[in-house]
């Protein structure tokens, strides 16, 4: 296939083609063109990106509207704007007639591969549907496909992965099927789409031009890289296939070939006062003194660490970990003694996570110093987020034990 991206570097397409690039030189327009876009919109520089590129253009009326929903023909049809190639495929659908706008665009899109005809029910398309967040991830995360096999391995690794957690508040809180957890997957580890502010994906959110203008200039720069280049993406496949991300996003190493893996699920007792017995299930481990740092430094941070989250400014000496485990109590009523003073592992930690706007944004269970106890029940066996520092020197030796001598360590390189 011979397609011609229009980006700002040589990619690579479906069959391994180089594909050079078309941006930039041709009869341009300006976002300052809108009258309903000015310089103060949060989505200006990328409006101004894709006019000029004519990659989305305005209305007769001389507006953009911003924020309009786009259709999937609509998306469609800015997508085969990046490309220049006469490849099509007959598409099949009965609703998309031989005279329709965006009949060539659909019928590249199916060439290119971001549009599967078995993703439509009965051959039909609805051009004129609005087209989901997830419906956009899954297009785009088929293209990435289309490009390199890789980032297909990598979405049904994330899709199938027996640890897997993603940084959105549907994770935890529902509205985010397994099916779609490759496709987010992706578009999160790529940096082509992200959460919002209160940390949901809104899946089942329209999107409107102003985001997708965003959205394609992000897949542009997107497909000039590797899928190793994602730091992003390293942890989420890390995460997926072992639990935690202690290799991608710190310079610890496993110590004596005792990964994480050896310890996940498996029992540690309170062996001090028999108060009740653990399991570790996660670890996710975030560098940065700072909040700046912090979110810089790992794709998990904003599940976790926000303006209330404590750190020690200006000492790299520690490191964050936040630690999912499952406990079960011994006893009728559990404290704070109890627990602290059960364990002489130092990843039993005793503090639930400080940033309270994260717990309810991404509905994370976690330990609540001012109602102590209130999730454990004797008998019961409850899961539930920590957050504690760890030691970060060069050299520094840590790990933990389960009931059966099995061994997790690390050391810092």
């Amino acid at each position: 296939m011979k397609n011609l991206l229009k980006s700002f570097a040589k990619v690579t397409l479906v069959a391994g083609l180089s594909i050079p690039i078309l941006f930039g030189n041709q009869d341009s327009v300006s976002a300052a063109a809108f009258k309903d876009v000015n310089s103060n919109h949060w989505a200006y520089q990328n409006v101004e990106k894709v006019a000029s590129q004519k990659l989305v253009t305005g209305y007769q009326d001389g507006t953009f509207k911003p924020s309009s929903n786009v259709t999937r023909a609509e998306f469609a049809t800015f997508l085969s704007r990046m490309f220049d190639g006469t490849d099509r495929k007959n598409e099949p659908f009965t609703d998309v007639t031989d005279t329709h706008w965006a009949k060539d665009a659909i019928e590249e899109g199916l060439v290119l591969g971001f549009i599967q005809e078995n993703d439509f029910k009965n051959n039909k398309f609805e051009p004129n549907k609005a087209m989901k967040r997830q419906e956009i991830a899954k297009w785009l995360a088929n293209g990435l496909t289309a490009s390199n096999s890789e980032y297909g391995e990598i979405a049904l690794t994330i899709k199938e992965g027996k640890y897997t957690l993603l940084p959105v508040a549907e994770y935890y809180k529902g509205g985010l099927n397994k099916s779609e957890y490759g496709n987010v997957g992706l578009m999160l580890g790529t940096g082509i789409m992200s959460g919002f502010e209160d940390g949901s994906f809104k899946t089942s959110g329209n999107t409107t031009r102003a985001e997708v203008a965003t959205i394609l200039i992000r897949f542009g720069e997107a497909m000039k890289k590797k899928p190793t280049d994602f730091k992003g993406l390293n942890e989420l496949v890390e995460v997926a296939t072992t639990g935690t991300n202690i290799l991608s996003a710190s310079k610890f190493s496993y110590l004596k070939e005792e990964p994480f893996t050896n310890i996940i699920g498996k029992p540690h007792t309170f062996t001090q006062n028999n108060s009740g017995v653990a399991t570790i299930e996660k670890m996710i481990f975030i560098e940065g003194d700072t909040l700046q740092k912090a979110m810089n430094s790992s794709i998990f941070a904003k599940m976790f660490i926000g303006k209330d989250t404590f750190f020690f400014e200006g000492d790299s000496g520690v490191i964050k970990v936040f630690t999912e485990m499952k406990f079960t109590s011994n006893r009728e009523k559990l404290t704070i003694d109890d627990y602290t003073n059960g364990s002489s592992s130092t990843f039993i930690s005793n503090r639930g996570i400080h940033d309270k706007i994260k717990v309810q944004n991404f509905g994370l269970t976690t330990l609540d110093a001012d109602n102590w106890g209130a999730i454990f029940k004797k008998g019961k066996e409850v899961k539930y987020w920590t957050e504690r520092f760890n030691e970060y020197g060069v050299d520094r030796l840590d790990g933990h034990t389960t009931d059966d001598e099995t061994r997790f360590s690390f050391r810092r390189n």
